[in-house]
């Protein structure tokens, strides 16, 4: 499943068919209110509301639901592959009607999808992009008339691929017809239960992609086996009801309940709670649509513990003796009212099929949670703000922003999820790298970085990749000022007042809310902050960036020379400090290298820029080249890592220079 999900074509295809039916699930929650109403109505025998015309439109609405799918997936489709949306749609309704009318030799909608309702559209759509380039009028479409230019250019576009479509179907469907006449002449010794299991199975695959899975599988499988006893009373369709879906298609019952139980979007719980009143009557449309098709999280309990309900209620059957009473468990009986009328109120019985949706519920709620998780993505903000134990909140909507590709969500919100969850500020700390002066050879200013223990190893922020992709950055920046802003404190106990420079991600910058609460965390305090270039493409960062100079922090430019990197930065912006990146350190020992280096360094001087430093300085021999270049401070490993902040004093007081 992984593999397929790496496929963009695939994902592509997943995703349509997610916002197809996402768009039609208002025609879903009405369809399946008039059939609950229907029932409601024959049960009751209300016999003021005329019944027979109610029960035609609830059948309308079944059998026009296949129509709107085919609609909604073109339309979606179309827009993926950029084709006229509206050509598209048309362009399958045609299709969908003439292919209806062959099969049935009359224009009856099938009640549900069938295979063609989703396969239809898809194909369609394709045609439409396959053979626009050779088919097109390639009209003019620069003036006015752009839609009616276009809709010339889609004319033999739209009948060639009409015809390739149903000469195609034509083709597969007597390929078909002959497939099944074979296989009927073929004799498979195999039991009634193992063919509930093989039926069973294929219900819920074709299920799981929107496809109604009953109407599919009786066209190979038949209807019989339903109708033939299991026991006396009973038959295996009854059982099927009772004991197998509990709750409709995929055991509905237990997935609104593993959801109400551990949904926190608003949205999900909605749905799940409109749903619950057709499911108890097995009507479980809505839910299937809007939550389980196509999500990889819940295909393996959706396939297979309907299997299990199978056997394990087939044993429970046959070896607690229970009477069944003539009474037949309709498709839309009651959830328990089926069991306690079909049993004359056998409580073994009512207590089982309450113990099969306890433990379908149970095992529902560790697929469910491991979607929910994935799923909602502004949990993630509240889980990284409560790991790191910060209570104020910053606005969501600026600190939050959503992955760029649907298909790349899920992958990326599952990792994010998993280093969240490994996030703590028990194995998160800030370690401080000196900057030496070199100049007047001291050492009063520090880097402040982050560490992170995994396994009892020390390692850097492995996880800031992942973290800036969810937009999470800012958290983890405040998180930082508070810890400097601890350490600082108890640095002024010991009389040493250091500068210390802090990180600033482009997100933070550019967050109003973030910057104003890092303000109110450093105040006063002696603190450059490090930034690097691509921050100043946002508009809101140099806003923010006159506020940390208004309130008297310094601006260091980071990773110069890396990617980024723009004159105009410097000179546009008042800057304190630059830093040299260590990949242009690494070249000073080539000619050019150490001209650009050099130059750099005077250029920065000249216009104004207190400090210039050279970061990632590690032998001798650099040491000596960045003194030759009038290199302000020095950063590196030649002087030391990365230290605890309990151990920055006594590197200050032992420091040595050759």
């Amino acid at each position: 499943m992984g593999l397929l999900l790496k496929n963009k074509k695939i994902l592509t295809l997943i995703v349509v068919l997610q916002e197809a039916f996402s768009a039609i699930i208002p025609f879903f929650l009405l369809s399946s209110f008039l059939t609950l109403f229907y029932i409601l109505v024959k049960y009751f025998n209300i016999s003021y509301i005329n019944l027979d015309m109610l029960g035609k439109l609830s059948v309308a609405f079944s059998t026009f639901s296949s129509l709107v799918a085919n609609i909604a997936i073109a339309y979606f489709f179309a827009i993926r592959i950029k084709v006229s949306p509206i050509i598209s749609s048309i362009l399958s309704i045609a299709t969908f009607i003439t292919i209806v009318l062959i099969e049935n030799n009359s224009i009856i909608l099938p009640a549900g999808f069938t295979p063609i309702t989703i396969l239809n559209p898809l194909f369609s759509v394709m045609l439409l992009k396959w053979f626009y380039p050779k088919f097109s009028l390639n009209l003019s479409i620069l003036d006015g008339n752009y839609h009616v230019y276009r809709l010339f250019n889609y004319l033999f576009v739209f009948v060639i691929s009409y015809f390739v479509m149903i000469l195609g179907y034509m083709f597969c469907d007597y390929f078909l017809d002959h497939l099944i006449d074979y296989l009927a002449t073929i004799h498979f010794n195999i039991t009634n239960v193992y063919i509930l299991v093989i039926r069973d199975f294929f219900v819920q695959f074709f299920w799981f992609f929107g496809i109604h899975g009953e109407h599919v599988v009786n066209g190979f499988f038949g209807k019989d086996i339903l109708f033939t006893n299991i026991l006396p009373n009973l038959t295996f369709g009854e059982f099927h009801r009772m004991f197998v879906n509990i709750g409709g298609a995929g055991i509905g019952l237990s997935i609104a309940l593993a959801l109400l139980l551990y949904a926190k979007d608003k949205t999900i719980k909605l749905i799940t709670k409109l749903s619950l009143p057709f499911i108890i009557f097995n009507i479980d449309t809505l839910i299937i649509y809007a939550i389980v098709v196509v999500n990889r999280y819940i295909l393996i309990p959706f396939l297979l513990l309907p299997l299990f309900n199978l056997l394990v209620s087939y044993l429970f059957i046959h070896f607690v003796n229970i009477d069944f009473t003539t009474y037949y468990v309709a498709w839309n009986s009651p959830i328990f009212v089926d069991v306690y009328l079909k049993t004359d109120g056998n409580y073994l019985a009512i207590l089982f099929q309450i113990f099969l949706v306890v433990i379908d519920t149970l095992i529902y709620s560790y697929f469910i949670k491991q979607f929910l998780a994935v799923k909602e993505i502004s949990n993630h903000f509240d889980m990284l703000k409560d790991s790191l134990e910060i209570v104020e909140e910053i606005k969501a909507k600026e600190s939050i922003k959503s992955f760029q590709a649907r298909n790349m969500l899920i992958e990326a919100n599952l990792k994010l999820s998993q280093t969240i969850k490994s996030i703590n500020k028990d194995n998160l700390f800030v370690y401080y790298q000196p900057k030496v002066d070199i100049k007047n050879r001291v050492c009063n200013k520090f880097e402040a970085l982050i560490r992170y223990r995994v396994d009892g190893v020390l390692k850097g922020p492995v996880f800031l990749d992942i973290i800036e992709q969810a937009g999470l950055a800012p958290i983890v920046d405040i998180w930082v000022s508070k810890m400097v802003k601890k350490d600082l404190q108890n640095f002024k106990t010991q009389n040493f007042f250091p500068q210390i420079s802090v990180n600033l991600h482009p997100d933070t910058l550019k967050s109003k809310d973030a910057i104003e609460k890092i303000l109110d965390i450093l105040d006063g305090e002696n603190i450059v902050f490090e930034i690097i270039e691509r921050s100043f493409v946002y508009k809101e960062a140099s806003t923010n960036l006159q506020l940390l100079k208004q309130r008297g922090f310094k601006i260091s430019i980071d990773d110069f020379g890396v990617g980024y990197s723009s004159l105009e930065t410097i000179t546009k912006y008042q800057i304190d400090e630059l830093k040299i990146d260590k990949s242009l350190i690494d070249l000073l020992n080539t000619k050019n290298g150490y001209i650009i280096c050099k130059h750099s360094v005077m250029l920065c001087h000249e216009i104004g820029v207190d400090v210039v430093v050279a970061e990632g300085v590690e032998d001798e021999t650099q040491l000596q080249l960045v003194k030759e270049i009038d290199i302000d401070v020095v950063q590196g490993y030649y002087f030391s890592k990365a230290i605890e902040a309990n151990k920055v004093i006594d590197f200050v007081k032992n420091l040595k220079f050759s």
